[in-house]
């Protein structure tokens, strides 16, 4: 959430001459409405089933960059789901940065609570040994969007 995904991977897919997927958008598309609604007319659990319905979905694709949801990971089983697709990496982002990306969004369900910081602290805590099991792990430290995609191009 907030770590420039949907960015780096339009930018990433552009110097490989590979397509783009954004999952969430992906989703918006075939449900006909947006994630916040999803969110909030059939639940989390709705939608994370959605996810790995379309994981499942994009095994056999190739020369394409896919833009997972940072809660993708939380659901057993897409990990694997998104080995087989190919290369996983995480973005590794301060969360300083996140908090700032994230904090006026209205597009982000799970933050549309009191205290969306103490959120962010929350998922992260939950989520970093899941992002971890990728096979990169680039630290964006506030670095422009094409320098991030140098580094993930020298990794490959």
């Amino acid at each position: 959430m907030g770590a420039g995904k949907s960015t780096i991977g339009r930018k990433l897919a552009k110097r490989l001459g590979y397509h783009f997927l954004d999952m969430d958008g992906q989703i918006e598309l075939e449900q006909k409405c947006s994630i916040p609604e999803i969110f909030a007319e059939q639940g989390e659990v709705y939608f994370r089933r959605l996810e790995t319905k379309l994981l499942q979905q994009l095994v056999p694709v190739q020369n394409t960059v896919i833009a997972t949801g940072g809660g993708v990971v939380t659901t057993e089983g897409n990990f694997d789901l998104m080995r087989k697709i190919g290369t996983v990496i995480y973005l590794e982002t301060p969360v300083e940065d996140i908090i700032e990306r994230v904090k006026r969004s209205q597009n982000r369900p799970l933050l549309q609570i009191e205290n969306p910081e103490e959120r962010i602290y929350l998922l992260l805590e939950k989520r970093i040994p899941l992002y971890r099991q990728a096979d990169q792990i680039i630290a964006t430290d506030s670095l422009p969007p094409q320098r991030i995609v140098s580094k993930i191009i020298r990794g490959l």
